[in-house]
């Protein structure tokens, strides 16, 4: 054999190896894409499952009814179990945080403070970081009424 038959053999080699590492490389960016896009979708249903406990608390004492304790505690517990496995590391320790205090600190409104910087942690993490909603903006969003959101904002500033 010659030099330029080795030459032409070895390019040919050369080109299928490369062609199986791309494939492999592709098929594995693949996966990882979907396993991001599969935690992200639980992530999120972790997200609205919390944040609609939360207004479904609000709707209950708005029509001046009381919340069932015993599925709220199935609730709060399964909430736990989903922002352990899904929630960013940041919301986690929010979400203890604002647990703890509401729990040491039964009758002090400051737990506010908690449950918004919460509701602003999982508003960014689902944004990327891109929010421009304070803490005043949910608390108007939650109370509708200015007057009222004005005169509580000592408990989360």
């Amino acid at each position: 054999m010659d030099v330029t038959t080795l030459i032409s053999i070895f390019i040919a080699v050369l080109t299928a190896v490369c062609a199986i590492f791309g494939l492999i490389i592709q098929r594995k960016t693949e996966k990882i894409k979907i396993i991001e896009s599969q935690l992200s979708e639980k992530k999120y249903m972790a997200y609205a499952d919390l944040v609609g406990m939360f207004y479904n608390i609000l709707k209950d004492v708005k029509k001046e009814k009381k919340s069932d304790s015993t599925i709220m505690t199935e609730r709060m517990l399964e909430a736990k179990k989903d922002l352990f496995i899904y929630g960013s590391d940041e919301v986690f320790r929010k979400f203890n945080e604002w647990l703890c205090y509401t729990n040491e600190y039964k009758d002090d409104n400051k737990h506010m403070k908690y449950f918004l910087e919460l509701m602003l942690l999982i508003r960014k993490d689902m944004r990327n970081n891109k929010t421009f909603i304070t803490k005043t903006d949910i608390m108007i969003n939650l109370i509708q009424n200015r007057k009222e959101v004005e005169q509580m904002k000592h408990y989360w500033e």
